[in-house]
C-alpha cells in the first residue's frame, strides 16, 4: 500500500524544507467565481459556447478558411451532431472565429478577408453572425478592420460588433452600422449592449500624457454619455473584453493577477473599477532577482504570490479577493546556499494543488507544493520534471528514490519507488498510482517500456512502439503550458512530443513531431 506522507507543523526557517502550517490565520475562502469564467473556451479557429440547455456549441473557421463551420454537443445524450455550415461565400477566407451566446442565442464574428487571410494583418471583410436558435443564421458584412469579439443582451436579441470609430447592431430592426467620436482610440477595444439596445462602447485613450479607459454609453445615434476611468492598462496593447452585458475585463486574460474588472451593477449604474489587478493590490511584497515573485493560480484556493528573497528563503502570500488586498508574507522553503531559479510553471489549466518548481544548480528540481494554500512542502525531483493528470487534478513528482503523487483529497502521496533514467517521464494516476515511460535496460535504447507503480515495485505494462534514441536521449522537457499536457524529448539530432493516456482503462503512448 502507498504510504502517506503526514505534514509536520512548523514555522522555524531550517536549510532543508519549511513543511506544515505557514499561515497563523486560516487562508481566505476559497475564491468567488471569476468573471473570466464566463468567456468561451479556445478551440483551433473558433471558441466552444455553453448554451442555456447546457448543450455545448463549437463555431469555427475551416483550416483551409473557405467557410465557418458549427456543431453542437447534446447534454442529456453526451453526442456531438453533424458539423454544419454556418458561412460560405465565393473569395471569402475567414481565419479566425469569436463568439458570445445568452438565451440560446448567438453571437458571432468571423475574422475574414477577400481573396486569402493573413494572420498578422487585420481583416477588413470580417462578417457579423447572429442566430435565435444556434441553427437558422443571418450574416453581416462589416465595413472596416473588425477583429474583437461580439457583444450580445442578456435576452439573447440583439447583438453589437465594435468597429475603429463605430459598432454594428443587430436587433429586431435588423443589422444597422453607427458611427462614434471616440479620438485617442488605442489598439483593443470591446462593447456591450442591452435588452433596451442601449450600447457601451470601451476603449483605451492616450491623449497628451493622459492615460483612461473610456465608455461611451448611448441608445441609437444620439450623444453618447462619456466615462473616463483612470486605467493605466488603458494606454498599452492589452486585452480588453467583454463577459456579459455588464462586464468587461482589461490585461492579461490568461494570468488572474494582472486582470482588471471594469463593471457595473445595471445599465442605469456607471460603469466602475470593480476589481484591481490583483499584482496592482496593496500588501504585495515585491521581489526581483533569479526568484522574483510569481503568481500561482489553482482550481478552488486563492491566489498565490511566491517570491525569494537574497537569504535564499521563498515566502508566500495569499491574495483575498474579497479585500482585493495580499495577506502576509510568510516563509515556505529555504534553498540556504543553493543558487536556484523559478522553473518554466506556466500552466494552462488551473491545476487542484498549487505546485512551483525551482531548478537549482546542477539543474535539480524541486518542486513546492501545497493543497490549502498554508501548508507546504518541497519535493526532490533530482533532474525530472513533474507530470500532470489531464484535468489537473493530480500531480506525479519523480524522484531518484521515490516517486510522490500530490492530491488535494490525499495530499502527498509517497511511492518507495525511483525514477532514475535521464529521460524517464512520469504522470499521476489517480492520487495513489503512477505510471512511467522508462526503458527496459542500458543496452536497450530508451524508450521501450510503459510501467505502472505497484507495491514495492513498478510493473511493465507494455512495450512502445516509439522510435528510440540513439545514442540516447538527451533531455526532456514537460509542455504545459498547452492543452493537452505533454512532454518534449530530444538528442541531439532529433526529438519527438509523446502524451502518457489512459484509454478505454489502458495506459498507452501518443507521439507526435515538433
Amino acid at each position: 500500500m502507498s504510504r502517506i506522507t503526514g505534514v509536520v507543523v512548523a514555522l522555524a526557517t531550517t536549510a532543508a524544507v519549511l513543511s506544515g502550517s505557514t499561515v497563523g490565520a486560516a487562508p481566505p475562502g476559497p475564491p468567488p467565481e471569476s468573471p473570466a469564467t464566463g468567456l468561451p473556451r479556445e478551440i483551433p479557429g473558433g471558441v466552444e459556447l455553453t448554451l442555456a440547455d447546457g448543450d455545448l456549441l463549437r463555431v469555427w473557421a475551416a483550416d483551409n478558411h473557405r467557410a465557418v463551420w458549427s456543431t453542437r454537443r447534446d447534454a442529456s445524450t453526451g453526442t456531438w451532431g453533424a458539423r454544419q455550415e454556418v458561412l460560405r461565400r465565393k473569395n471569402l477566407f475567414c481565419g479566425d472565429v469569436d463568439a458570445r451566446t445568452a438565451s440560446g442565442a448567438v453571437a458571432v464574428l468571423a475574422q475574414c478577408d477577400r481573396y486569402s487571410y493573413a494572420e498578422d494583418q487585420a481583416p477588413t471583410s470580417s462578417r457579423a453572425l447572429w442566430s435565435a436558435d444556434a441553427v437558422s443564421w443571418s450574416s453581416y458584412r462589416l465595413v472596416g478592420e473588425a477583429y474583437e469579439e461580439p457583444g450580445i443582451s442578456p435576452d439573447g436579441t440583439n447583438a453589437v460588433w465594435p468597429l475603429h470609430e463605430g459598432y454594428a447592431t443587430r436587433t429586431d430592426a435588423g443589422f444597422a452600422a453607427h458611427r462614434v467620436d471616440s479620438e485617442g482610440q488605442e489598439y483593443t477595444l470591446t462593447a456591450t449592449i442591452t435588452d433596451a439596445e442601449q450600447v457601451s462602447f470601451v476603449y483605451g485613450d492616450q491623449t497628451g500624457r493622459r492615460c483612461a479607459l473610456v465608455v461611451l454609453t448611448r441608445t441609437g445615434d444620439g450623444a453618447p454619455a462619456r466615462q473616463e476611468l483612470p486605467l493605466a492598462e488603458g494606454c498599452s496593447d492589452t486585452s480588453l473584453v467583454n463577459t456579459d452585458v455588464d462586464t468587461v475585463l482589461v490585461g492579461d486574460l490568461s494570468d488572474p493577477a494582472y486582470r482588471t474588472v471594469v463593471s457595473r451593477p445595471d445599465s442605469a449604474s456607471p460603469w466602475a473599477v470593480t476589481e484591481v489587478a490583483p499584482a496592482s493590490a496593496p500588501g504585495l511584497v515585491w521581489t526581483d532577482g533569479r526568484l522574483a515573485t510569481d503568481f500561482i493560480d489553482t482550481q478552488d484556493l486563492p491566489l498565490v504570490a511566491l517570491g525569494g528573497t537574497r537569504g535564499g528563503t521563498v515566502r508566500a502570500q495569499l491574495y483575498d479577493r474579497a479585500t482585493q488586498s495580499w495577506g502576509p508574507s510568510i516563509p515556505v522553503h529555504d534553498t540556504g546556499r543553493t543558487p536556484c531559479r523559478w522553473s518554466d510553471n506556466r500552466v494552462a489549466r488551473p491545476l487542484a494543488v498549487l505546485v512551483a518548481g525551482l531548478t537549482c544548480s546542477g539543474g535539480r528540481q524541486v518542486v513546492l507544493t501545497s493543497t490549502d494554500a498554508t501548508s507546504w512542502q518541497a519535493l526532490r525531483a533530482g533532474h525530472h520534471t513533474f507530470g500532470l493528470s489531464p484535468d489537473g487534478r493530480y500531480v506525479a513528482v519523480p524522484g531518484r528514490s521515490q516517486t510522490s503523487v500530490v492530491s488535494a483529497e490525499r495530499g502527498v502521496v509517497t511511492l518507495p519507488l525511483p525514477v532514475t533514467g535521464r529521460c524517464d517521464v512520469v504522470v499521476p494516476d489517480g492520487p495513489d498510482g503512477a505510471v512511467l515511460l522508462t526503458s527496459a535496460g542500458r543496452h536497450r535504447g530508451w524508450p521501450t517500456v510503459l510501467r505502472h507503480s505497484s507495491p514495492g515495485r513498478w510493473t511493465t505494462l507494455s512495450r512502445t512502439r516509439l522510435p528510440v534514441f540513439e545514442p540516447e536521449c538527451r533531455t526532456v522537457r514537460s509542455s504545459n503550458d498547452e492543452l493537452p499536457f505533454r512532454f518534449d524529448l530530444y538528442s541531439r539530432s532529433k526529438g519527438y512530443t509523446v502524451r502518457i493516456v489512459q484509454r478505454d482503462g489502458e495506459w498507452t503512448v501518443r507521439r507526435s513531431r515538433y
